[in-house]
C-alpha cells in the first residue's frame, strides 16, 4: 500500500467526530444568503436543476419570505434571481436535493482538528423541502423544526457529555443499521442520549413531549447526525498527495460525481444513473428522479451499501435479499484499499467494513461501486417515489484514475 494511500486510510479510521450544535444554516455558515442557497451534488446552473430541486428552492423562498406564495417563487427561479452552489463547497453534506437555505435546521458536527461540517435536519419520509415538496404541511413542519425542535436539541446537546458521532454510526451497524437508509437503531440510540439533556432544558412539557414523539417517530432522523461525521471524517482524508481514495460521492438529478484525496475539489462526472429501485405504490420509473442527493458520503466514510450486511431488514426497503447484501459488500471490499477499525460487521465476525474506495482499483477491476439511496419524483412538489441499489457507472473514477497517474508522473 503505498503512503498516500496509507496516510488517507488512517485520517478516514482516526478522525473523532463530536456534536456541537444544532442550529439555523446561517448561524453554521456564511455561504447561505438572502437567495443564496446550497444544493446537493456537484455545481449545476440553475436553469439545469431537476423538479425536486426546484421544488426545494420554492419552498425555501416561502420558507424566507422572499416569496409570498408558489407563483412568486418560480417567478424568482425563472428571472434567475436566484444563486445556488454545492454544499460540498461549504463543509456541508445534503440529502436528496439537499436545499440549505439561511433557516433550515442543521446537525453541527467538528473534528478534534477544528473542521465543521453540517447536514440539514431530517423532516421524515413524507412530504419534504429535500423531496421537492413545498405543500403548507411541509413549510409548516421546517418552522416547527427551526422554532421548537432545533434550539431543544442543542439545549440537549450543551446539557450532555460530548456525543461522539462515529461512536453512533458503530453502535448503529452492531444494532441492524446500515446507517445511511435504514437507521432505526441509530436513530433510538440517538434520542437515548440526548434525552437527559431535553429533560434538563427549558422546554416545557408538551413541547418535550412532541420533540421525544418526532424523533421516536422518524426513524431516518439519525442521516444528517450520519453523514455530518462522514463529511467531516472524509474532509480530514482530503488533499493527500498522490492518494487515489475517494473522498465524495454526489448526485444533482443530472450528474454524478465523485471527488479524490489526492485530486482535491476536482468533480469527476457522469451522467446520474437511476438504479434497481423498489417504488412506492402507484410510481413508475418514468416518475424517477437519477440519483440525487449527498448522503453517498457515507459509502465514502465505510457504511451504507458498504455496510449491507450489517442491515438485514434494510434489503426489504432498497431491494433484494442477503445474498444480495453479502455479494455487494463483498465486491466493494474488491475496490477499498482497507477495513476500518472502528466500524464493524457483527455478521462477519465483527471484520470491519470496506473503507475508502480506491480509482485505481475501480480502474484495473472494471467493477461498478454501489451505493443505496432515496429516489424522489421528477416533478417539483410530488415528493418521494422510492429508495434502491444503485451502480455507479466507472467512468468517474476512470477519469480520476487517470489524471491522478499523470499528476503523480508530472511531479516525479
Amino acid at each position: 500500500m503505498s503512503d498516500p494511500t496509507r496516510a488517507t486510510l488512517d485520517a478516514l479510521n482516526g478522525t473523532d467526530v463530536h456534536l456541537r450544535h444544532v442550529c439555523r444554516a446561517r448561524d453554521a455558515t456564511d455561504r447561505v444568503g438572502p437567495r443564496h442557497f446550497l444544493h446537493a451534488g456537484p455545481p449545476i446552473a440553475l436553469a439545469d436543476i431537476p423538479g425536486p430541486m426546484r421544488g426545494g428552492i420554492i419552498a425555501g423562498l416561502l420558507l424566507e419570505k422572499e416569496a409570498g406564495s408558489v407563483a412568486e417563487a418560480e417567478a424568482i427561479i425563472d428571472h434567475g434571481e436566484v444563486s445556488i452552489s454545492p454544499c460540498h463547497d461549504a463543509g456541508a453534506v445534503g440529502a436528496m436535493a439537499g436545499i440549505v437555505t439561511p433557516n433550515t435546521p442543521v446537525v453541527v458536527a467538528e473534528t478534534a482538528g477544528g473542521l465543521r461540517t453540517f447536514s440539514p435536519l431530517n423532516e421524515g419520509i413524507g412530504g419534504a423541502m429535500r423531496y421537492g415538496s413545498y405543500d403548507e404541511g411541509t413549510l409548516a413542519r421546517l418552522r416547527w423544526l427551526g422554532d421548537v425542535l432545533a434550539p431543544a436539541l442543542d439545549e440537549a446537546v450543551e446539557h450532555s457529555d460530548p456525543i461522539d458521532l462515529v461512536a453512533l454510526v458503530a453502535e448503529g451497524l452492531r444494532r441492524g443499521d446500515d446507517c445511511h437508509n435504514r437507521l432505526v437503531a441509530t436513530t433510538a440510540t440517538l434520542l437515548v442520549t440526548l434525552t437527559p439533556g431535553l429533560l434538563r432544558s427549558r422546554l416545557d412539557r408538551e413541547d418535550l413531549a412532541e420533540v421525544v414523539a418526532f424523533v421516536a417517530g422518524n426513524g431516518h432522523f439519525a442521516l444528517p447526525f450520519a453523514i455530518s461525521a462522514a463529511k467531516a471524517v472524509t474532509l480530514a482524508a482530503s488533499g493527500v498527495e498522490g492518494s487515489p481514495v475517494v473522498t465524495a460521492m454526489a448526485g444533482n438529478g443530472r450528474e454524478f460525481g465523485i471527488r479524490v484525496s489526492g485530486l482535491g475539489d476536482r468533480w469527476f462526472t457522469v451522467a446520474a444513473p437511476v438504479g434497481d429501485p423498489v417504488l412506492v405504490e402507484g410510481a413508475t420509473l418514468d416518475d424517477v428522479t437519477p440519483t440525487m442527493g449527498d448522503s453517498m458520503i457515507a459509502e465514502t466514510a465505510g457504511f451504507g451499501a458498504l455496510a449491507m450486511t450489517a442491515a438485514p431488514a434494510i434489503m426489504s426497503f432498497v431491494g433484494g435479499d442477503m445474498a444480495l447484501a453479502q455479494e455487494i459488500t463483498r465486491r466493494m471490499r474488491t475496490l477499498c484499499a482497507g477495513t476500518s477499525r472502528r466500524l464493524l460487521i457483527p455478521a462477519e465476525d465483527f471484520l470491519g467494513t470496506p473503507l475508502g474506495i480506491d480509482v485505481h482499483r475501480v480502474r484495473a477491476l472494471g467493477v461498478e461501486p454501489v451505493i443505496n439511496n432515496g429516489l424522489a419524483h421528477r416533478e417539483p412538489g410530488r415528493g418521494r417515489v422510492g429508495a434502491g441499489i444503485t451502480s455507479i457507472p466507472i467512468e468517474p473514477f476512470v477519469a480520476a484514475s487517470e489524471a491522478l497517474t499523470e499528476e503523480t508522473e508530472r511531479r516525479r
